[in-house]
């Protein structure tokens, strides 16, 4: 049901703007590309990152002595309150560029995993305010947690977000190099849809 609402919620935006005169360009990235893919683009980030924390934090770094299970519950913790804050900056992002506030913003959860999409079509810059939100502002909250209380919470923190940015940044570069065009978030996958004006795609 809820995936019914979804695609009619974009078939609306795709007829709406075909009746306008656009045509559409697929941009969507299998699941599992994206993934690995999204990986690759923050791996850059963790590395320089992990190397200035080595040199400039360690012998001052807060270690937990942690291990096995107590390990894992830890991370999964970080993953999970990170995954919420980053995909409700999704939607302030979003909710603030589209004018329309949380009326243009749909929040789903799909295997326990939380998602945000937004239900109307944005200009490049508008859309990119959204997909960028969570690595400006938890990639930056981040570095400056590392630098106040450098250790194992605030470097894993670090890394899951960046790591989570990857996708995000993945999709940026492929908006960046669209022309003028409107773009509207894919309801199931990741990527979107670009529609330009007849003629010019």
């Amino acid at each position: 049901m809820k995936a019914k609402r979804e695609s009619a919620d974009f078939d609306k935006v795709q007829a709406g703007l075909k009746a306008r005169g656009f045509q559409e360009k697929d941009v969507t990235i299998p699941s599992g590309k994206a993934m690995v893919l999204g990986v690759v683009c923050a791996l850059p980030f963790v590395i320089v990152l992990g190397v200035l924390y080595r040199l400039l934090f360690l012998e001052r770094a807060h270690l937990l002595d942690v291990s096995g299970l107590s390990f894992y519950v830890l991370f999964l913790a970080i993953i999970a309150v990170s995954v919420v804050i980053h995909e409700g900056l999704h939607g302030v992002g979003w909710a603030i560029a589209s004018g329309q506030g949380w009326k243009a913003v749909r929040f789903n959860l799909n295997a326990m995993m939380p998602s945000c999409a937004c239900k109307v079509a944005l200009e490049k810059k508008s859309y990119l305010m959204g997909v960028l939100a969570p690595f400006a502002v938890l990639g930056l909250g981040s570095i400056l947690f590392v630098c106040a209380y450098p250790g194992t919470v605030s470097l894993l923190t670090l890394m899951v977000n960046f790591i989570a940015a990857g996708a995000d940044l993945l999709i940026a570069l492929h908006v960046f190099r669209e022309g003028n065009c409107l773009i509207a978030d894919h309801p199931t996958e990741a990527g979107y849809i670009a529609f330009y004006k007849s003629g010019s795609v």
